[in-house]
């Protein structure tokens, strides 16, 4: 009589959800009839029951069960587990039985006894008596036999196909004379064939064999609910039944990930399993348990792939396939595999990793030639090939030539599936096989190209061939472009002139790809490479077409600002990052279109783009573009006044990449990291960034530029004001050298100015910010906001009021909360000196919200420090907060924090277009609503749209 148990003959009310005892899932149907077995042997009518299951389906812990409810009935136990390698130990089961724990004294007294065995000895050796074979089998059953007259025994022996012989021989015996003794002999096995004693217990009617199968989904979702809670185990159930197939121990194994620590691990709030170290152990493990066979099965699947099937995994193992198809199915039984393919991706690559590299590198050979000689096509093969390493046999050769011309292709379908890695193989596989040389460096120009996406500093060790091949005019206008570009961003600009002089002027006709890219590199040159840019450009390689102005005459409109708002500039730059595509896009188009929106003030568009093309770089894993995208968004938060965050993201960037993958570019990620850190007041973090060695060119670079700046601020606020200035005029002379001076991009003369301040001249200071103002034009909101601000401090008392009024207007729509702060301060200032010091701390408090709000410490402390005692009447919840202006209306919001900012009514009335009696109506209404008396009292939060008020 066989009785199933799992996802095939369940009764149905073992679906029901109902948990079985100890922590057991879908196994009582076995357990009830393993008691009853039980009940009837303990009166005289012993049993025989068989319990086979595949891999991790839970027959030890079915057995562990069944074996703590015997010893609670009464009975005595006896228990021994097979191993392979304690086959060739003669009675080494049987010396299990005496020696385990669970064994009475008397027990094994008697066995001692009867072997000729000393006292219990767990793992002892057999005396040499019972080696010689002087003590039978049929000894040790009548002692057995003997025991059960005192009582019940319950036998049980996991793993009983290992067992050695002459103790399978006992247990054979027994079972031939347990119909009238009270005795249960209970044996489990794997999914290989019945052994004989099995076969032969299996003809008797009191013997009786049970298969666990595979935990059905609601199994698997009860499994769940043991550990985790309801929900999270209902959304976990079918993804885990997916991964495991229904193995109690895979299923485990996912609980235990999704319960680890950390940030993905939660088990409440992930939607679907989650895979980590300990289900890669579980599943190793299972392979390990599955004995050899099943192992170097399961190997041959992870070298194949999607080549593995039955008859080809036969002849790859040299045996019969009916050898491996019994591993199939126990692999399938498993929850491993589905179709000879592993169920979890994570599968292959564990296996994988337990091979060394000549046993890798021998199977990859090995189905090479299988597949080879099956008639694959050599672009599938070649893989094979190219992971073994070396090929010497005639066919190999003929394959790699035939490959050769389908790599790139293969190589552009792998980059498409984001599988860099793969692409990048077969593109050096293609280039080291291509028998022509156009091609070849056809091969390598893409191969360096795909590299420099994830490792800039990769793609160095293509530059010598690439320029080999431009000597002999074997690249196009497009790669050497590119290949302009890769020198100059490390730093080699002789060799960056050289390659651009030597391909010369575009031919008549010229593709609009290459014009594309010569047009790109001569905008990207001027802005970050000026020098090399100024060597070239008189040459004909940088010239446009025929009737275009000449170098000398055509003006450097391309490095200035266009305008701000919808100027053709930045909807160009909309455009290009709206068509940005990861690793097809130049990088450089990218970096000049977020260049045109930062210097429009466009921020919030710059936000935009770069929080969307970041999930896109790292979708891709394109470490470059993600280095640049982060550096280019702290600049961004930079400008927003969100130090915190440019910080987070200067710092991040410049782990994003090597320092040699960044090149002569890492100064512009240094040098937001030194200024987002000085402006917060960690000075320390700035030393400790400006004391990391940087490349000699780069100081030849815009990036230079950067780094310059941010230093010079770093002086500044370290009260080093003649270190700043040095750092200050050296930008100011290269900036107007090298042909970059526009304050939206380069302010450095209010830089200058603010240094000039510090050392008493101010005179040269004040000509030098009105200078930057009258550059600046109108139409921009921040810089102007900032280059006021800066004009400001150096005006005389009655000129500084109106001034730092237009100044926070304009950086309330500019949006820079940490230079408003500083604008704010100022003005609390000025409010001081005139006598109103309820004006002042009103403004002060502003300033303290706001530098909280942008994490600018070192100003939050100093207005803290600084701060005049409250008035006694005022609250320190209305200091605090606002939570009581949602009392107000909106009119009556507006007027009360534009009072808050120390506005008269006769300046409200005009920025809200009302009279100043309806400004004093709501100002009524206002006091009254927040129970407060006064201005002074108005509370300091006031609201944070304050930029929508004006």
């Amino acid at each position: 009589m066989c009785i199933t148990s799992g996802r095939r003959g369940v009764p149905e009310v073992l679906l029901s959800g109902r948990k079985s005892c100890m922590g057991l899932v879908e196994r009582d149907a076995v357990v009830a009839e393993l008691r009853t077995a039980l009940s009837d042997s303990a009166k005289g009518c012993g049993k025989v029951a068989v319990i086979r299951g595949g891999i991790a389906s839970g027959k030890t812990a079915l057995l562990r069960a069944f074996e703590e409810h015997a010893v609670a009935s009464g009975a005595t136990l006896l228990r021994a587990s097979g191993a392979p390698s304690e086959q060739s130990l003669r009675f080494g089961v049987i010396e299990q039985f005496f020696s385990g724990a669970t064994t009475p004294p008397e027990a094994s007294a008697m066995l001692s006894h009867l072997t000729g065995l000393d006292a219990p000895q767990v793992g002892g050796e057999l005396s040499s008596a019972a080696q010689s074979g002087t003590r039978d089998a049929h000894d040790l059953c009548v002692g057995l036999l003997e025991l059960s007259r005192k009582g019940p025994l319950v036998i049980t022996v996991d793993d009983h196909q290992f067992a050695d012989s002459a103790s399978l021989q006992v247990l054979t015996y027994l079972q031939h004379r347990i119909g009238t003794a009270r005795v249960m002999l209970l044996l489990s096995q794997g999914t290989e064939p019945p052994s004989e004693l099995v076969a032969e217990a299996l003809r008797q009617p009191y013997s009786r064999q049970f298969t666990l199968y595979p935990l059905s989904p609601e199994g698997v979702g009860q499994l769940l609910a043991q550990r985790l809670d309801s929900s999270a185990a209902l959304r976990q159930a079918p993804g885990s039944y997916a991964l495991t197939g229904g193995n109690p121990l895979l299923t485990r194994a996912l609980i235990d990930d999704s319960l680890a620590p950390g940030p993905d691990a939660s088990a409440g709030a992930a939607d679907g399993p989650v895979t980590g170290q300990a289900f890669t152990r579980a599943v190793v493990a299972c392979l390990h348990r599955g004995g050899p066979q099943l192992l170097r099965t399961a190997r041959a699947i992870a070298v194949l792939g999607e080549f593995a099937a039955p008859a080809l995994l036969a002849r790859f193992l040299d045996v019969r396939p009916s050898v491996v198809g019994g591993a199939l199915e126990a692999l399938e039984l498993a929850g491993l595999t589905i179709d000879a393919q592993f169920r979890y991706e994570g599968t292959r690559a564990a296996v994988l990793d337990e091979l060394t590299p000549e046993e890798r590198s021998a199977l990859n050979r090995r189905a090479a030639e299988l597949l080879h000689h099956d008639g694959v096509a050599p672009s599938d093969v070649v893989g094979y090939l190219l992971a073994a390493g070396e090929a010497d046999e005639p066919w190999a050769a003929r394959v790699l030539h035939a490959a050769a011309d389908q790599a790139l292709p293969h190589a552009e379908q792998a980059l498409a599936l984001g599988k860099v890695a793969e692409a990048v193989q077969y593109l050096e596989f293609a280039s080291r096989s291509c028998g022509d040389e156009h091609k070849r460096a056809m091969l390598t120009a893409r191969l360096a190209w795909v590299q420099w996406t994830s490792s800039p500093a990769a793609a160095t060790r293509h530059h010598g061939p690439l320029q080999t091949a431009l000597e002999k005019e074997l690249l196009s206008g497009r790669e050497v472009m590119r290949l302009v570009r890769s020198l100059a961003w490390h730093g080699r600009p002789k060799e960056a002139v050289r390659a651009l002089e030597s391909l010369g002027a575009p031919p008549e006709g010229d593709g609009s790809r290459d014009q594309a890219e010569r047009k790109l590199t001569r905008q990207w040159l001027s802005r970050w490479h000026p020098q090399i840019f100024a060597q070239v450009e008189r040459h004909a390689a940088m010239s446009e077409p025929p009737g275009s102005p000449g170098p000398a005459r055509r003006p450097q409109t391309a490095v200035l600002p266009r305008g701000t708002g919808n100027s053709p500039a930045v909807e160009g730059a909309e455009q290009v990052l709206q068509r940005a595509r990861v690793r097809e896009t130049p990088l450089a188009s990218v970096i000049s279109a977020m260049h045109e929106l930062l210097a429009a003030e466009r921020f919030e568009r710059a936000m935009y783009w770069c929080n969307e093309l970041l999930q896109k770089a790292e979708g891709q894993h394109a470490a470059a573009w993600r280095g640049v995208l982060l550096d280019t968004r702290a600049a961004v938060s930079l400008r927003l006044g969100d130090l915190a965050d440019a910080e987070r993201d200067a710092c991040s960037a410049l782990t994003a990449l090597s320092a040699r993958s960044w090149g002569v570019a890492i100064g512009s990620p240094l040098s937001h990291a030194v200024h987002a850190a000085t402006m917060r007041g960690h000075f320390d973090k700035a030393a400790e960034l400006l004391n990391q060695m940087i490349p000699q060119a780069m100081m030849d670079t815009r990036y230079g530029l950067q780094y310059r700046t941010a230093r010079g601020h770093f002086h500044l606020a370290t009260d080093r004001p003649h270190a700043a200035l040095e750092d200050f005029e050296a930008v100011g002379d290269l900036v107007v050298k090298w042909k970059l001076d526009h304050p939206m991009t380069l302010p450095w003369r209010g830089d200058l100015a603010q240094a000039l301040v510090r050392v008493g001249q101010t005179d040269r200071a004040r000509e030098l910010i009105k200078e930057q103002l009258r550059l600046i034009g109108p139409d921009s909101t921040r810089m102007r906001g900032v280059s006021l601000g800066i004009l400001a401090s150096v005006s005389d008392l009655k000129q500084r009021l109106p001034l730092l009024g237009e100044v926070v207007d304009l950086l309330q729509a500019g949006g820079d909360r940490y230079e408003l702060a500083r604008a704010f301060v100022e003005l609390g200032q000025v409010w001081q000196i005139l006598g109103k010091l309820d004006r002042a701390q009103l403004i002060r408090r502003r300033a303290l919200q706001l530098a909280k709000s942008c994490h600018a410490e070192q100003l939050y402390n100093q207005l803290v420090a600084t701060r005049e005692p409250l008035n006694s009447e005022t609250t320190p919840s209305q200091w605090e907060d606002a939570e009581g202006m949602a009392v107000l209306s909106e009119a009556e919001r507006r007027v009360a924090a534009l009072a808050a900012l120390g506005r008269t009514n006769r300046e409200i009335g005009r920025k809200l277009h009302i009279t100043v009696s309806t400004v004093e109506q709501h100002l009524t209404r206002v006091y009254r609503k927040l129970n407060i008396k006064r201005r002074a009292d108005l509370p300091v939060g006031l609201p944070a749209d304050i930029a929508d008020i004006a």
